[in-house]
């Protein structure tokens, strides 16, 4: 009979209770902050802008104009975006990296990049074609919120025509709030309809306080 239990009781020992800490599965890994692809609004808010004789004189009078970005991201440490401004009407791609939430961007093509007959407060009316831009921001999916910094260059063209008489350059801010879609699956919402990223239609809930009317740098 002590035979037989002792063999008994070395297997006892390999038995474990659920309810003891050892023996519990361990907690899910929180999302980390670096995971930051899909869908961003962002509230833009121009800071300053330098060059041209025409707009942007008068923009360098008008800090605190306000735009509204739907920016799509995809990727985890080489990010590519689609940045689409809802009231200077453009979309591009962007490329870059992403350091734990840390995104610098640069922009590499346009599907809509330029801006027609912009009126100056001296009466000249100018065409504004974007060739340039950066992105530097923060971005954390865990708190859906983030805060970064755009610099944007134009070419300034008179109205209807091809040669540029000038470069403008503008700096703005923004909030930006994630909307929790993954990158490569849009889908249609609500409210305002924004020109489309990889597979159609995208648009972004209606903004119920009005934050961005009217919006764009050049109305």
């Amino acid at each position: 009979m002590r035979r037989r239990l002792g063999r008994l009781a070395v297997p006892a020992v390999l038995v474990c209770s659920v309810l003891s800490p050892a023996c519990s599965s361990p907690p899910p890994a929180a999302p980390s902050a670096a995971q930051v692809a899909g869908a961003w609004i962002a509230n833009a808010t121009l800071v300053s802008a330098s060059g041209d004789e025409c707009v942007g004189a008068d923009l360098s009078q008008a800090s605190g104009r306000r735009d509204q970005l739907l920016v799509a991201l995809a990727g985890e440490s080489s990010m590519n975006a689609t940045i689409t401004a809802q009231g200077n009407g453009t979309t591009c791609a962007y490329s870059g990296s992403n350091t734990n939430g840390a995104l610098n961007l640069t922009m590499t093509t346009c599907q809509v990049s330029r801006v027609l007959n912009v009126q100056c407060s001296n009466g000249a009316r100018r065409d504004l074609q974007l060739t340039g831009g950066s992105v530097q921001a923060s971005a954390d999916s865990r708190t859906g919120t983030g805060a970064g910094a755009e610099t944007t260059t134009w070419s300034v063209l008179p109205a209807g025509s091809t040669q540029s008489v000038g470069t403008l350059s503008v700096q703005s801010t923004f909030t930006w709030i994630f909307l929790g879609l993954p990158s490569a699956d849009y889908h249609t919402f609500t409210g305002t309809v924004f020109p489309g990223y990889a597979d159609g239609t995208i648009s972004i809930p209606a903004d119920q306080n009005s934050w961005c009317q009217p919006c764009g740098w050049f109305h």
